[in-house]
């Protein structure tokens, strides 16, 4: 009888879900060696991501390891992938410890076979304690959290005079601020819709949220001056606990590998740090059950200390406690789009809208949400008061 688990992930809660795509097989394998002679020899495959959008595994080729991913080309070309490599080479040379990227005979960096994208990489340093670990979920010590909050600031440091200047080539399952620095959101929004058969046909029997639309727009007119102005760089955009490779998993360890830049674009420093604070201290996968969620407060503390730390006080960090509670609509929308019109899920696509999309900000409305949002403006205040 076929083990069933073997097709299971990590879905848009906390229980496994049946992959939307198939694992990577050993013909596609066989396919991919007429492009990386890296991997002809004997082959072993030792593990398999469970992590949705994507089938990747790491291969075991006589005595090397590499890191195979596949994407659909219906939302990533060879070209779009090709614009993450060079980022990542760039912040390789500029002393951040990222996956080193393998070439394929013909110089590529990412190669399409059939309806796929595929791109390799030397497996990368370090041990994976978050491995199975979903996003959404805190890291396991507050001390794992510090050294987060210094990388992040770091990889912004190191990515400030990366001279490409357009964002990313792909428009599907894309992170970036386009929203937010938009002069109305709600016509933002009624735009994207309407220039997306995918989002246009899952909104045709709905009206948008009126609450939803309002508390938007109210957050949004005051943080839209600053995003509008602040200054662009390209940053990581799922900077997770999952996405960070360590030198062991004790609370003493050192972040050895930042993996997995699937979601960088052009974007600025504060949405980055935004997108990581709601990603990483904030237990949304519960919020179902109750309004009442785990806050990391110690983990968030160490993380917004560390990162202030090593990349100095800016003036935009004023705003974070506003942007903060929509950071997230632009990539929830996208992820909207991409269930409804690749994956064609329609449960995924209104957990996109319902759970995420609406249910992120309402919560930063109600007590628990609004204190959270205290606590952060009073971290902001007291490290302020430090540098005056």
């Amino acid at each position: 009888m076929m083990d069933q688990t073997k097709n299971l992930g990590h879905g848009m809660g906390e229980s496994p879900e049946t992959k939307d795509w198939l694992d990577i097989s050993s013909s596609d394998l066989h396919s991919l060696q007429q492009h990386y002679p890296q991997l002809i020899g004997q082959q072993t495959i030792l593990w398999r991501s469970p992590r949705p959008f994507s089938a990747a595994l790491l291969l075991q080729v006589n005595d090397q390891i590499f890191f195979v991913k596949r994407s659909s080309r219906l939302f990533r070309s060879a070209q779009d992938l090709q614009q993450e490599h060079q980022l990542i080479r760039y912040l390789d040379a500029q002393g951040i410890d990222v996956p080193k990227i393998i070439s394929a005979h013909h110089g590529a960096t990412a190669v399409e076979l059939g309806e796929w994208s595929y791109e390799v990489h030397e497996k990368a340093q370090g041990v994976d304690p978050y491995a199975n670990q979903l996003s959404w979920k805190p890291f396991f010590y507050a001390e794992h959290a510090a050294k987060a909050g210094k990388k992040l600031a770091e990889l912004h440091q190191a990515a400030k005079h990366y001279p490409v200047t357009q964002g990313r080539s792909a428009e599907q399952l894309i992170s970036n601020q386009d929203l937010l620095e938009s002069e109305n959101i709600h016509l933002a929004i009624s735009h994207r819709i309407q220039n997306s058969p995918a989002l246009s046909a899952y909104f045709a029997d709905k009206v948008l949220d009126e609450t939803w639309l309002k508390q938007l727009s109210s957050v949004h007119s005051q943080i839209k001056s600053t995003m509008q102005q602040v200054s662009k760089i390209w940053t990581h955009n799922d900077f997770h606990a999952s996405n960070l490779l360590w030198s062991d998993a004790s609370d003493a360890a050192e972040i050895t590998t930042v993996i997995d830049f699937g979601l960088a674009d052009r974007c600025s420093a504060i949405y980055d740090l935004a997108v990581a604070i709601e990603r990483n201290f904030i237990d949304w996968l519960v919020l179902a059950q109750g309004p009442d969620l785990y806050i990391d407060e110690a983990g968030l503390t160490a993380f917004i200390q560390a990162y202030i730390e090593q990349a100095g006080f800016s003036p935009e960090l004023h705003i974070l406690p506003e942007l903060i509670k929509i950071v997230h609509s632009d990539f929830a929308l996208s992820e909207l789009e991409y269930f409804a019109g690749i994956t064609q899920n329609i449960k995924h696509a209104d957990a996109a809208y319902y759970d995420w999309l609406i249910a992120h900000p309402a919560w930063f409305f109600q007590p628990q949400g609004l204190q959270f949002c205290q606590k952060l403006a009073q971290l902001i205040q007291s490290y302020k008061a430090l540098e005056s």
